[in-house]
């Protein structure tokens, strides 16, 4: 066994964290004020490793032995004794998190990592009551976090240096690639960027340019291709020839100014969001249920993963041939401390709530 970790907040987050520890062979306790909330996120904890181990993507012996130490606690103080590392993922609500993580500091080991999976709120703010501020940072990942291999990693003004190594080398250990955040901004990265495009998306729907399937079509079906290999400046690198970036920038600068001062400005959801995104949700959906969509979108995730895996060797969680603890050194190893701690910086499914 790798030690033991507790996962705080039975949601569809805190369920699928719990299923990625477990397929790394760390023994998982789970707890949550609702009974029924534990329950439902034991089965959906382990049907994620078991799909993990099904698809190549975790070793099936390590998933076996850490679906036999997945529990529910009966308490926090239970939940976090012993542990090293609790994973925080009640609702996003900054007074419920910086309660807990007040309570969590109390209780937890002071040799554990204390990380939120908030989907934006401030670290800075959510540590300010803890006894143990050093040894808490937000760690947001991506949905599903079984899955997708991001992790954002955010520490607060009081955040150690320590800490943050530290949970580098464990998230990248179960398999996640950390990005570091440097400074305390809403939404992180993946969600700030996420949120610009959706509100384009939006507001080309709205205005009768596409339906919400052909807009969902054009993003999937070409950057979002390119995307899952890299970035938006590699792929502009790229776009530019011979030039590279400034060779792109030359010959399109003109062309981009005028499609930024075309796109929507808004900061407040219009009105008739839900209702017109609702409708064209539905008929894209064509009948199929919720549970149906996620089977299609994992499936698809595991294969881009491992064919990912084949043209990037030892990344995306892929230990490069190395055995059992070397892999996760080696990829511990890999990262480097950039920022230092200062300030802290959507969304992943849905969190439990806590009350």
């Amino acid at each position: 066994m790798r030690g033991t970790v507790a996962v705080v907040g039975a949601g569809n987050t805190g369920a699928s964290w719990a299923g990625l520890f477990a397929a790394h062979g760390y023994a998982v306790r789970i707890f949550d004020q609702s009974q029924t909330a534990m329950s439902r996120a034991l089965s959906r904890a382990t049907a994620a490793a078991e799909f993990l181990a099904h698809k190549g993507l975790a070793n099936p012996a390590v998933v076996q032995k850490g679906l036999s130490l997945i529990m529910p606690a009966g308490n926090l103080e239970s939940a976090v004794d012993g542990v090293c590392l609790v994973q925080e993922s009640v609702t996003d609500d900054l007074a419920v998190k910086r309660a807990l993580f007040a309570e969590i500091g109390r209780l937890a080991p002071t040799s554990a990592l204390i990380a939120t999976s908030t989907s934006g709120l401030s670290i800075t703010a959510i540590q300010e009551d803890t006894p143990a501020p050093g040894r808490t940072l937000a760690a947001h990942p991506y949905n599903p976090p079984h899955l997708i291999p991001l992790v954002e990693l955010a520490p607060g003004v009081l955040t150690s240096p320590d800490t943050l190594d530290a949970a580098m080398k464990f998230y990248g250990g179960v398999g996640k690639e950390p990005v570091v955040i440097s400074r305390d901004i809403p939404g992180y990265i993946a969600n700030r960027l996420s949120a610009a495009l959706w509100r384009e998306a939006i507001e080309l729907v709205r205005s009768g340019v596409a339906t919400v399937e052909d807009i969902d079509r054009a993003v999937s079906l070409g950057p979002g291709l390119r995307w899952a290999i890299m970035g938006p400046h590699l792929v502009y690198h790229l776009g530019g020839g011979h030039g590279g970036i400034r060779g792109h920038l030359a010959h399109l600068t003109a062309t981009k100014e005028g499609m930024l001062k075309d796109l929507a400005s808004w900061t407040t959801l219009p009105g008739d969001t839900a209702d017109i995104l609702a409708a064209g949700v539905e008929a894209e959906a064509r009948g199929r249920s919720l549970e149906e969509l996620e089977a299609e979108r994992d499936e698809a995730l595991a294969t881009i993963i491992l064919a990912l895996r084949q043209v990037k060797p030892g990344t995306l969680g892929d230990p490069a041939g190395l055995p059992g603890d070397a892999a996760v050194s080696q990829r511990g190893a890999a990262y480097s401390l950039r920022g230092g701690a200062g300030s802290s910086g959507d969304a992943v499914g849905p969190k439990e709530r806590w009350a």
